[in-house]
């Protein structure tokens, strides 16, 4: 029987935080979830009903009825034998157990990641940032984490192919030998017919190797395609201030920022570092022993869709794409007229704005203009030339543009090569023979569909394809197809995006003989064998470095390899005035047709272009802001859905709009082009008439995580999502206007043979539901100022006693019942005075912007397991770090709004990460029946895997909703085959030799049956514990320093928001941390004196703006 928590009722009146329209409307599948003792589908063995379903004791049935069957099957059920070896001969100093670091770095658009691989015998299992590094400060965010899967994919390639389509294994002499005669033709004709196209970088060894070649080959050409790129930005750069200067962004330096359209804490990437430079300025807090805190910086933020930089703005504008160079317009006509800058002047178009955006651009104008010198106005990457130029004019007449400001012109290295659109143009006139396509982007599927590339190709005599994956349309459409290494296991370079010089190198033996760009172009250069134990590529790297570090230093290279990066290496800083004469022949009117419907083309959080699709962690990896997994869908406003309806005839209001597990249909019509059905998500914050939809999904053949792998339910056809890219074209990369949207009423065809007129999706966004009131808490910078001194007056007058702020003090906690607590816990004190350190934890909601990093982080660093579409729906996902997002939209003067007609366009949008708090009164202990789950001595509530007989009676009875069960041998079978259990297909038994490299030795890996949650990783502790024990000696001096331990989230947080230590120690970190004002306990009024706590989110409105008053107060009225 589930414990009924007595929480209070949240009361209608006052300002609402949801996570989604089913509990904004209480809906009745809403209500039954949040009751029900399990989840749905938690008791049932598929997801089927009647007849055919399977309950548990049926299953028993079923699994006694087969043990019959035993003698004869299980001959095949024997796992297949897979050797791979990372060295020949061991380290000497390599002790088994023992992690060692390499520093190496990520390739990135516009820079890098640089990385700390951590490496057990000889394989990388895990990736963080690097914290030495100056260009990154240690920021490593999801896709750099998440990467080592990719390493480590089974699908990924592993042999040369020949032939398009129905391609043939070969061995790599025979492609070699083949290129060896073409050579021979190459160099007749001067490289005439030869064409690259290969995908962005930095790296100076690629373009020295390039620059080799065509002086070699004078007629062969180069071309770079990215499906998300920067180069508008560029362009526009070059043609201001020359070429061969770039834009280098320093948003620490900036107090007041603007951004149009730009997510630059998220997928623009406009720094390396963006997002903990950010962070530096929302810190509010003095943390005793260090630098005091400089002003609290101000963002605001105009963009389409909720992205997660608009998640941290303090105050934030709905527009469509198609009207903010419109807006940015109207922004450069202010600042003209308040800076008196007639050059700025000439470059102000006609376009005009609504009243409703004049007036929140003329506040906030005004703002930055007061903060001439310290502030930033930015545009998303994606954004046309022209809007860029206007950019960086605008903050010329601000003064932002400088050694010392947030911009800084940095002189770097120039790229040459051609676009996809000019590679085109040479194919269609015969000019190309012989195409090597090494661009990551997957140019045959995502290249502009106006350019028919898939029709061009077949154009081409001879097609090569470089490349870490086969099983993608590009590898399919060539002649030839070459394994690429991963940067894990091959040598190379690349400048970060302050241009400060890493060495990549690998961290393990390539595991499928792959090969890199640079030791391609290696190979056309020459085909000399090299010397026994030489490697060409880490030859000719040193060589680069020989050149940029002006010397072949050994002890300096070294100390580059172990740092990750060149002292000292960064762009130099150039004082280069802007050239208004080119601005204005790139700068258009500003003005776009924006009536009717735009669909933009979003970078995806998870796959990117695409790029990602078969990782099995980040297709499960829940959206930031729409908690969608394992799919793209559309996402449209609720006005707009509304509207859509209408067209219909159809009368929705809010509640008909609630999702549960399948989605309404959408078709989408481009220039009478032919039509595309999308799923479509309601979307909070959205701005009226724009459909959101991310690239990168719909690939066909593309692996087994792509296809959307799944043991039960409806069938969705073998690819995840929805390709969106035949919609895209040369003139449209962002977005395209006037397009046909209709609501799908009838059954329509959405895939061969799948006919519906709904989809099946895998939202998270109602899963692991919490009962009660002000979990989320937030508050002004005016607010915290006046509480912080309160603070300190009643701590001076009375130090012994507890302080509540207003903060702490909110909901059912501002009353608490005195002696709540049912179970009092151990006797922490006795504890304490035997020397014993208590670990806990504190996160700030000031600096998290709900990026996802610290749950890959966690994933990858305890061995969680990924459980497909289908378990998802049901709500078996084991994440043990998820985000709960709430939405929370303005209210009327009387704290009330109406329900029925509010279209939630512009409500705020608070991330929260929640995990098992580590109570020290916990209730789950109190129930397990067999001691499955104690409490250390240390404060930690463990898990002892071999007792747990999976009761789910803690689970039942966690009320912050923080444990996860394995419902199936997710760690040990494909995702399709897990109802099968040791009956699966013969073929299919087992994990592939290479996933199980990724894993944790020192994590154990959990079985069906288990329940298993957040450790505080444990191992951690372990690990440092027995360090410190083997340091002191003969001595007592045990205890760990404060800081030595940082948990998989904790380093992987890019904004510094998680802090963890020993809180009995008054002197650590965490515990300063947790002396703020700030600092709450969720649900504290149960009395379970949770270990993790929460940092109040503070916003630092300009109450000039409109709603100004509305920002900061979600929680202030919940009593």
């Amino acid at each position: 029987m589930k414990r009924v928590l007595q929480h209070p009722k949240d009361p209608l009146a006052g300002k609402r935080m949801f996570r989604s329209l089913g509990e904004l409307e209480q809906s009745p599948a809403f209500v039954s979830r949040l009751e029900r003792e399990f989840p749905q589908g938690a008791a049932e063995l598929n997801r089927e009903e009647g007849e055919d379903s399977l309950s548990r004791r049926s299953f028993m049935r079923f699994m006694g009825a087969s043990t019959a069957l035993a003698g004869m099957g299980l001959a095949s059920c024997r796992r297949p034998v897979g050797k791979i070896l990372p060295y020949s001969d061991s380290v000497e100093w390599m002790v088994p157990g023992k992690a060692v670091y390499y520093a190496t770095a990520m390739p990135r658009l516009g820079g890098a990641t640089p990385v700390i691989a951590k490496v057990h015998e000889g394989r990388p299992i895990h990736l963080q940032g690097n914290p030495l590094h100056p260009g990154s400060m240690g920021s490593a965010d999801q896709f750099a984490i998440a990467s080592i899967l990719d390493f480590y994919d089974p699908e990924r390639s592993r042999s040369y192919l020949k032939g398009r389509e129905d391609s043939d294994e070969v061995e790599a002499n025979e492609f070699w030998s083949f290129v060896s005669e073409k050579k021979k033709e190459w160099a007749k004709s001067k490289g005439n017919g030869l064409a690259f196209l290969h995908g962005a970088s930095t790296s100076p060894t690629r373009a020295r190797v390039a620059d080799l070649l065509y002086q070699e080959l004078p007629e062969l050409g180069f071309y770079e395609y990215e499906a998300v790129d920067d180069k508008n930005l560029k362009n526009a750069t070059a043609s201001l201030f020359g070429k061969g200067n770039h834009v280098r962004y320093k948003i620490d330096k900036a107090h007041r920022i603007l951004s149009i359209g730009s997510d630059f804490m998220g997928v623009d990437r406009v720094s390396d570092s963006a997002n903990s430079d950010f962070s530096m300025g929302r810190k509010v807090d003095h943390i005793e022993g260090e630098e005091k805190p400089g002003p609290m910086n101000r963002l605001y933020v105009a963009e389409h869709q909720y992205t997660v930089t608009g998640g941290m703005a303090d105050h934030r504008l709905p527009i469509k794409v198609s009207e903010q160079s419109a807006l940015l317009n109207e922004v450069a006509k202010q600042v003209a007229e308040l800076t008196g800058d007639e050059k700025l002047k000439s470059l102000v178009g006609e376009g005009q704005v609504s009243e409703t955006i004049k007036v929140w651009i003329d506040e906030a104008v005004k703002d930055l203009y007061e903060n001439k010198g310290k502030s930033l106005v930015l545009a998303g990457n994606r954004q046309d030339e022209g809007v860029h130029a206007l950019c960086l004019a605008v903050n010329s007449a601000l003064g932002n543009i400088g050694s010392d400001k947030a911009i800084e012109i940095v002189s770097g290295s120039h790229t040459a090569s051609g676009t996809i659109g000019e590679l085109a143009q040479a194919i269609n006139d015969g000019k190309i023979s012989t195409l090597v396509i090494s661009a990551e982007s997957d140019p045959v599927y995502s290249a502009p569909s106006d350019l028919k590339f898939d029709e061009l190709v077949s154009k081409v005599e001879t097609v090569i394809h470089l490349g870490v994956r086969n099983l993608c349309a590009t590898a399919r459409a060539s002649d030839w197809h070459v394994p690429g290494a991963h940067f894990l296991e091959s040598w190379g370079d690349v400048r970060a995006s302050d241009g400060s010089y890493s060495v990549i190198q690998p961290m393990i033996a390539p595991l499928f003989d792959g090969v890199s760009e640079i030791a391609f172009l290696l190979k056309l250069l020459s085909d000399k064998e090299p010397e026994a134990g030489a490697d060409p590529v880490q030859d000719a790297v040193k060589e680069t470095f020989k050149t940029i570090a002006g010397s072949d230093s050994e002890p300096l290279w070294n100390t580059t390899l172990r740092n990750g990066f060149l002292r000292d290496s960064q762009y130099p800083s150039v004082n280069a005035e802007i050239n208004y004469e080119s601005a204005k022949a790139i700068i258009d009117n500003n003005v776009t047709d924006s009536n009717g419907y735009e669909i933009v083309f979003t970078t995806d959080n998870k796959i990117w272009d695409g790029r990602h699709i078969n990782n099995g962690w980040l297709q499960e990896v829940p959206d930031p802001i729409t908690s969608l997994t394992w799919d793209n869908a559309a996402l449209v406003g609720i006005s707009t859905i509304k509207k859509l309806a209408k067209a219909k005839d159809l009368d929705w209001k809010n509640d008909d709009l609630v999702i549960e597990d399948k989605a309404h249909l959408i078709k989408v019509e481009i220039d009478g082009g032919e039509p595309r059905y999308f799923p479509m998500l309601p979307a909070y914050g959205h701005a009226k008439d724009s459909i959101s939809i991310s690239m990168g999904y719909g690939q066909e053949s593309a692996g087994s995580i792509a296809g959307t792998p799944q043991s039960a339910g409806e069938d969705t056809g073998d690819t995840t999502g929805f390709n969106v890219y035949p919609l895209r074209g040369s003139d449209s990369p962002l977005f395209a206007t006037g397009a046909k949207v209709e609501l799908v009423t009838d059954e329509v065809e959405l895939r061969d043979g799948y006919n519906t007129k709904t989809y099946p999706i895998a939202i998270t966004q109602e899963h692991f539901l919490m009962e009660g009131r002000a979990l989320y808490r937030d508050g002004t910078k005016e607010e915290f100022d006046e509480e912080s001194v309160k603070s300190k007056e009643a701590h001076a007058e009375h130090p012994e006693d507890e302080h509540a702020s207003s903060f702490q003090s909110r909901g059912m906690d501002s009353h608490i019942p005195p002696e709540q607590a049912i179970y009092r816990g151990q006797d922490d004190k006795k504890l304490i005075d035997d020397g014993v350190q208590q670990w806990g934890m504190s996160i700030d909601l000031n600096l998290c912007n709900g990026c996802n990093a610290c749950t890959i982080a966690c994933q990858s660093e305890n061995n969680i397991p990924i459980v497909g579409k289908d378990q998802v729906i049901i709500g078996r996902e084991m994440h043990w770090v998820r985000m709960d997002r709430y939405f929370a939209p303005n209210t009327d003067s009387h704290g009330k709004f109406d329900e029925e007609e509010e279209d939630f366009e512009n409500v705020q949008f608070m991330p929260q990460p929640v995990s098992c708090t580590q109570c020290e009164a916990a209730p789950c202990e109190t129930v397990c029946p067999v001691n499955a789950t104690v409490h250390t001595e240390e404060g930690l509530n463990a898990m002892a895997y071999n007792r747990c007989i999976g009761t789910r009676y803690c689970a039942n009875n966690c009320p912050y909703k923080a444990r996860r069960f394995n419902f199936f041998d997710y760690n040990k079978r494909p995702l399709d085959q897990l109802y099968k259990g040791p009956l699966s297909d013969e073929d299919k038994t087992g994990v592939a030799p290479s996933l199980k490299l990724q894993k944790n030795p020192n994590v154990t890996v959990r079985m069906r049956g288990v329940m298993e949650k957040c450790t505080y990783c444990v191992q951690r502790i372990q690990e440092a514990k027995i360090d410190q024990k083997r340091k002191a000696r003969d001595s007592n001096d045990v205890k760990v320093p404060d800081g030595k331990i940082k948990v998989a989230c904790q380093v992987a947080c890019t904004a510094d928001a998680i802090v963890f230590g020993d809180i009995s120690d008054p002197k650590s970190r965490v515990s300063k941390v947790k002396a703020s004002p700030r600092n709450y306990e969720m649900l504290k009024y149960l009395g379970l004196r949770a270990r993790t706590t929460y940092l109040a989110r503070i916003k630092n409105p300009n109450m000039k703006m409109p709603g100004a008053d509305q920002v900061g107060t979600v929680s202030k009225k919940i009593h």
